[in-house]
């Protein structure tokens, strides 16, 4: 794997940087005050409370990283921490079944900050970041209709076997993540360098400058997405759902008409089938592809899956499962009285996968104008999961 833009703005705060293999460095002392004494140990006996598979030393390199997060980047950490909720549990379901040591899905957190959309100046996409030919080595579909790499489940999958091959020719986990980021080639020369020694730290000093920051930012990262709670880093939310459905898909369909038939927007839709790049999946029996929706969404299933076969929804279908749909969603209601005029006035938490026009809808006389002015929102898309709402509406 090529560099990213993540580690690359962590190399800029050390004050290093990398042109065609030649390094400039400022002193990290200049700069930052590195923890010392007791703090150390503190970090120290953090990380061996959390180390499972993958070892999780503790020295100067990796509390640079942690200074890094703490200090400066505590507004992306919450922001991953909310992220983590979505595709974390997608991590843990591939590498259990892998076998592979739950705690490297911290990689895709120093690749891409967990955004499928992230794409390197390298060309390297997805969650995991893998350059085409590589992607396409590890089995994943790349053409103008799709893209896999994009995918969290199947992106994982292809990373779970990249490791575990490189885990198979070194024994170690260190150097299998070392080689995720600078390639066996630059492995198996640092290890010749180094006079056959074939452990990371060892080896480290021969290695690309970014691989050499990389394995200390990736214990870095463990260590504040665990421990963030003792710098005061708060859990970010996140508007992905929690609980999905999946279902194979074995024909041409439009992310449109999935929407009709979901309540859903195209936007969401796409959002969870990061992988699909013309707002439709082309899926084949051969080939089936498969289509993501959110939990919630359990009173559409059986319409969505009319249309993936064809065959027509009735406005009369659709309003009887809007009606289970919103029915099941009561608990976020509330009334809180009437207008002077005598219009109820009802208070509503926005829930995941709410949009303006779907809260709208839910109630009789509600326009999103209206929500809008009452509520002072700047536009549609200032509604956030867990905002509380005023309706005036039945």
């Amino acid at each position: 794997m090529k560099r990213r833009k993540v580690l690359t703005a962590l190399l800029w705060l050390l004050g290093t940087s990398t042109v065609f293999g030649k390094q400039t460095t400022t002193s990290f002392s200049d700069t930052y005050h590195v923890t010392v004494g007791a703090d150390s140990m503190m970090y120290k006996r953090s990380l061996e409370s959390i180390q499972d598979r993958v070892p999780l030393t503790y020295n100067t390199e990796v509390q640079k990283f942690i200074d890094i997060f703490i200090n400066r980047q505590k507004g992306r950490i919450s922001q991953m921490l909310g992220l983590s909720q979505y595709y974390f549990p997608i991590y843990k379901k591939v590498f259990e079944n892998r076998n592979v040591p739950e705690e490297l899905k911290y990689i895709s957190v120093i690749e891409s900050s967990l955004n499928p959309q992230a794409v390197s100046h390298m060309g390297a996409a997805g969650p995991w970041q893998f350059l085409y030919e590589v992607g396409k080595l590890y089995g994943l579909e790349i053409s103008d209709r799709v893209d896999e790499r994009k995918d969290p489940f199947l992106a994982a999958n292809a990373a779970a076997s990249h490791l575990l091959e490189s885990y198979y020719i070194y024994d170690d986990w260190l150097l299998a993540i070392a080689s995720y980021n600078c390639g066996r080639n630059n492995i198996k020369w640092a290890m010749e360098k180094a006079g056959g020694k074939s452990d990371y730290w060892s080896i480290r000093q021969y290695l690309p400058t970014e691989t050499q920051n990389y394995v200390p930012a990736y214990i870095a990262t463990v260590y504040i997405m665990n421990h963030y709670w003792k710098h005061n880093i708060e859990p970010g939310g996140t508007d992905l759902p929690l609980e999905t459905e999946s279902i194979p898909v074995s024909s041409t369909v439009t992310f449109r008409s999935i929407a009709s038939a979901s309540n859903l927007t195209t936007e969401e839709i796409a959002r969870l089938n990061p992988a699909h790049l013309q707002g439709a999946i082309y899926g084949s029996a051969e080939r089936p592809q498969l289509l993501v929706l959110p939990g919630s969404r359990k009173p559409y299933l059986e319409l969505v899956k009319d249309v993936l076969h064809g065959r027509p929804v009735s406005d009369a279908r659709l309003q009887a499962a809007n009606n289970i749909f919103y029915k099941s969603r009561g608990a976020a209601v509330k009334s809180t009285g009437h207008t002077q005029s005598g219009d109820q006035v009802i208070t509503y938490r926005v829930q995941p996968g709410d949009t303006l026009s779907s809260i709208a809808d839910q109630f009789k006389g509600a326009t999103e104008e209206e929500i809008k002015v009452i509520n002072k929102l700047k536009d549609s898309s200032s509604v956030k999961t867990g905002m509380i709402l005023k309706i005036i509406g039945g």
